[in-house]
């Protein structure tokens, strides 16, 4: 038996499914990861990858990035862990993060983007002194309670939710009302319907790969002034990855609050919610719990590891021409892409804001999750097997991330493969 069968087998013996989550990647002979360097994956069978899975998009940088080491090994060798005290790291990434946020005044620090997103909601509904919020269909905002709801498409209930697990409370289907992303009116209707309930909307700025439209954004963000509701963005995608600034520099337009996780930490685990001071304040702990304390801690809050990689990514980030020349490498990804497609009379089509790309395999217009769920998943599937098995990995069904690190010979290796796959 050979060591990577040896360890499935072990996986198999040690957690439910055998994986640590929901993703499984049946390749022949097996798959478990083992280094990295760059926008390469190597794995245990000596395979070797390049990677649009990267941490599910966490390590923007890529694989064993030097700063990113240097970060880790000088921290390492001080200390890792203070129980959420504020510490020197912990301070200077909360100044950078308040510094290239235009919106944020004050942040508070998580464990992961889904903490700060049940975070921000909890804030919202302190501040409100409001219950209900509003996702939108298909929207993925982490695994809590409250956001787990919606995943896949609308009920028959136009306005009512689905839970996308078992274990969550039905109650909480009152609390949560599901919008059609891209479709203002649709939300209006919801806000009419629950006058003065409504704390907060929330929204990815790009949801899956398709992203929010300027009139639908600004449309919101009226409609959230007009109303007394929080508009709050979930950041986990778009946070450091389509601008420094965020979805506010790369789309004009400003949330209340806001959840970050994934490329801040650099592919160490960190999230953060940020927002105004005035609502932000509410997880101050000098507040009385009458006059509306909040909640916002965890014993990993802003620990000195997380943060040190943190303003180290920020800080490679930063330099000039960074995000230029990822957009650069990663539009003639795209271009090419869709000349393989039209060249192979494909009915699909090339898709991805920024430095998301994926195929869709459609010619419709798709801008929302009903219009994407039209597209033939068997066949996109299909399709990221077949890219993995010819020396790309991706998620399969799910979207695939460009990095800092991709490089012009990783897109001519995806291209032929996407050339072969298809």
């Amino acid at each position: 038996m050979n060591q990577t069968q040896y360890l499935m087998d072990l996986a198999q013996e040690a957690f439910p499914g055998g994986v640590l989550g929901r993703h499984k990647f049946d390749l022949p002979g097996g798959h478990i990861p083992k280094t990295g360097l760059g926008g390469r994956l190597y794995d245990t069978n000596g395979n070797s990858f390049v990677d649009y899975s990267i941490g599910g998009g966490s390590l923007i940088l890529g694989y064993n990035h030097p700063a990113i080491i240097r970060a880790i090994q000088k921290q390492a060798e001080e200390a890792t862990q203070f129980i959420s005290i504020v510490n020197e790291p912990a301070i200077l990434l909360g100044k950078k993060i308040t510094e290239v946020i235009s919106w944020a005044d004050k942040v508070r620090f998580t464990a992961s983007g889904a903490d700060a997103v049940m975070f921000a909601l909890r804030i919202a509904r302190a501040f409100t002194k409001r219950q209900k919020i509003i996702k939108f269909d298909g929207a993925y905002h982490g695994n809590s309670d409250y956001t787990l709801w919606n995943l896949s498409n609308l009920s028959n209930n136009e306005h009512e939710g689905e839970p996308s697990s078992a274990g969550i409370p039905d109650v909480i289907r009152q609390l949560v009302l599901i919008g059609e992303y891209n479709n203002l009116q649709h939300t209006r209707n919801i806000v009419k319907e629950n006058p003065g309930e409504i704390a907060a909307i929330i929204l990815e700025p790009v949801q899956r790969f398709y992203r929010a439209s300027e009139e639908f954004l600004l449309g919101l963000r009226k409609l959230c002034d007009e109303e007394n509701i929080l508009l709050v963005f979930d950041e986990i995608v778009t946070g450091f990855r389509h601008a420094l600034g965020g979805a506010a520099e790369a789309y004009g337009v400003e949330p209340d609050l806001g959840a970050f996780g994934k490329a801040i930490g650099g592919g160490i685990p960190l999230g953060a919610v940020a927002g105004r001071e005035s609502m932000m304040d509410f997880a101050n702990p000098d507040r009385s719990l009458s006059d509306g304390y909040t909640y916002v801690t965890s014993s990993q809050a802003g620990n000195p590891l997380c943060t040190s990689v943190s303003l180290a990514t920020l800080g490679e980030l930063s330099k000039p021409r960074v995000y230029e020349n990822m957009f650069d490498k990663i539009n003639h990804l795209k271009r090419e892409a869709a000349k393989i497609i039209e060249k192979k009379s494909v009915d699909a089509q090339v898709v991805g804001d920024g430095p998301l790309w994926d195929i869709a395999f459609t010619k419709e217009q798709i801008f929302n999750n009903a219009t994407a769920n039209k597209a033939d998943q068997k066949r996109l599937k299909l399709f990221h097997q077949n890219l993995v098995e010819n020396g790309v990995m991706v998620r399969i069904g799910g979207r695939s991330y460009f990095l800092t690190a991709h490089n012009e010979e990783d897109i001519e290796v995806t291209l032929e493969a996407i050339y072969n796959s298809l």
